[in-house]
Formats: C-alpha cells, sequence, structure tokens
C-alpha cells in the first residue's frame, strides 16, 4: 500500500468528538500535473482535494462528493471530487496569473458549495450551497457546516510542493455542543499547536500522539487514496450531443473529426464523421445536466 495517500478516521473515547487525517502525494502530484498551475494555484486545490477527502469519509455515501467553488472574477472554477471507492480528481479555470490580494477577492465574489451524488439510480442530487466567508477555504469549510449543518467543525490544512494533508475535528451528530463545551474547547487548544511541517510529515499515528498524548485516542484503519478520472466514450459523445448538431458538422468540415478532451486528466477521444454520425442518429437528447462530467 503507498502509505503517502492514505485517510484515517479517529475518535476521542471520552470526548464525543470525531476526527479525519489525509495525506496525498503521488495522487496530488498527478492531479496539479495535469495544468500549469501557478503555485498560488496549486495550493488552493491541494487544499481543496484534502477538504473533498475529509468530507468525504464524513458523509459516507456511496457516490461522489464534490467541492467546488463558481466565481465572476478571475478564479471561475475550483472543484475536487472524492467517490465513495477514494478515487480522487480535481481541476481550476484561472484567467492568468493571481496574487494573493486578487485571489481572496476573487473567492469573496464567488459561491461555495457541497455536493453530494449518490450512486444509485434517480437519486437526487443534494447540494449545499453557501457564500464565501473568510480569508481561506479552511474559515469558508468552517463556515458552511456552522450554517448549514450547524456542527461545530474545524479544519487544518497543509500543502507543500510534493504534498497536501488536512486535519479534520468534529462534535459527533447528535450531540449537545453545551454539554461538553470544555472538551471541545480543551481538543482545539492541543490541535493549534500543530504546524504545517508536522502535518505533513508525521504518520498519522505520530502526530495523534504529539497532539493528544493524554487524550484516548482510536485510530482506524488506512484508506488508500488515488487519482482516478471517471472521463468515457460515453460522456464525450454527450459532450458532443450538448454541442448540437449544425455545430458538430461545422467542426467536422474544419477539421475532419471532433476530439473531446478530458480537462481533469488530457485524455483525448477523437470522433470521426461516422462516429458523429452515430451518436446524432442513436438520437438520445443532450443531457440536461450541467454537471461537470
Amino acid at each position: 500500500m503507498n502509505d503517502k495517500d492514505i485517510l484515517q478516521r479517529f475518535l476521542f473515547e471520552n470526548a464525543p468528538v470525531r476526527g479525519e487525517l489525509v495525506h496525498l502525494n503521488e495522487s496530488y502530484q498527478a492531479i496539479i500535473q495535469q495544468h500549469p498551475y501557478s503555485p498560488l494555484i496549486r495550493q488552493l486545490l491541494g487544499e481543496a482535494l484534502a477538504v473533498a477527502c475529509l468530507l468525504s469519509a464524513i458523509i459516507k455515501v456511496n457516490g461522489r462528493l464534490t467541492v467546488q467553488f463558481r466565481g465572476k472574477g478571475k478564479l471561475k472554477l475550483l472543484l475536487a471530487q472524492c467517490d465513495h471507492q477514494s478515487n480522487l480528481r480535481g481541476i481550476v479555470q484561472c484567467e492568468g496569473e493571481l496574487t494573493q490580494g486578487e485571489l481572496l477577492e476573487a473567492q469573496q465574489q464567488g459561491v461555495l458549495a457541497i455536493m453530494i451524488d449518490p450512486d444509485v439510480p434517480n437519486a437526487k442530487r443534494y447540494q449545499g450551497i453557501v457564500a464565501w466567508h473568510g480569508a481561506s477555504l479552511t474559515q469558508a469549510i468552517e463556515g458552511y457546516f456552522m450554517q448549514s449543518e450547524q456542527l461545530p467543525t474545524r479544519l487544518w490544512l497543509a500543502v507543500n510542493e510534493t504534498s497536501a494533508a488536512g486535519l479534520l475535528l468534529q462534535v459527533l451528530p447528535k450531540e449537545k455542543p453545551e454539554l461538553f463545551r470544555n472538551d471541545w474547547e480543551h481538543l482545539l487548544l492541543l490541535t493549534e499547536t500543530l504546524t504545517p511541517q508536522e502535518l505533513l510529515q508525521l504518520d498519522h499515528a505520530t502526530l495523534l500522539h504529539r497532539l493528544y498524548s493524554q487524550e484516548d485516542v482510536r485510530l482506524f484503519a488506512q484508506m488508500p487514496m488515488m487519482f482516478c478520472c471517471t472521463c468515457s466514450v460515453q460522456r464525450s459523445e454527450n459532450a458532443i450531443l450538448v454541442l448540437g448538431q449544425e455545430e458538430a458538422e461545422q467542426e467536422l468540415k474544419d477539421k475532419q473529426k471532433i476530439v473531446v478532451t478530458c480537462e481533469f486528466c488530457n485524455k483525448e477521444y477523437d470522433f470521426d464523421r461516422v462516429d458523429v454520425m452515430a451518436i446524432f442518429k442513436k438520437g438520445g437528447q443532450a443531457p440536461g445536466s450541467t454537471q461537470v462530467h
């Protein structure tokens, strides 16, 4: 097992608080290498990937969890996805280079969403949307849980050139925070001593012992994380249907074939005139969803 790409749950035996730890190495590198992202954008994408992993473990649904930001400024799209099989992918769409100040301004002009797509026929998508609050993705996600779920939740994220990591603490659902406020605040004080270097470099067992040496903590089994794209021939055919027959025919006239390139993994799907005619002949209406595939 690649012990550099793992997620682990943990639980405090004497306090109604749960936690998650994630470390991404090869999966993170595989994703950021798909596009020439700036260091600032790589950091933001690494944070979003870590968040998607942490939230997918908490929500526990057979399907896919998406952390998505859409903005009107230079930062158009930030998207990170993790499914119940621990497959990861992510992408950022940005216009030009961004400074830290421009990034913060762009974030505050957009909307953050947490979406769950169950892997069940005809199941409805869950979508929670909030305006971006705070100066970081960490603060925005914490604000989301306070507004949407009303669960005290804290996040610590760290990203460097090769890895992305995260730690999440959350009050167990159905518990009453006022009954154990001192326990929660005590655990937060301990966790605030965590440094980015520790989060990125220490194995999970060592990290938990260093933070909570006087606490009774149960660490669960490792779950391997990996980069895996869900693009396919069928999804590419759907993209051509969305394009429309008239525009598809014009594209064929100019280039003799249509190439659909996956934005996540850069894999190319080629369709010649015969292929395109077959796509439209099969009928089928273009999908009504505008969901990123």
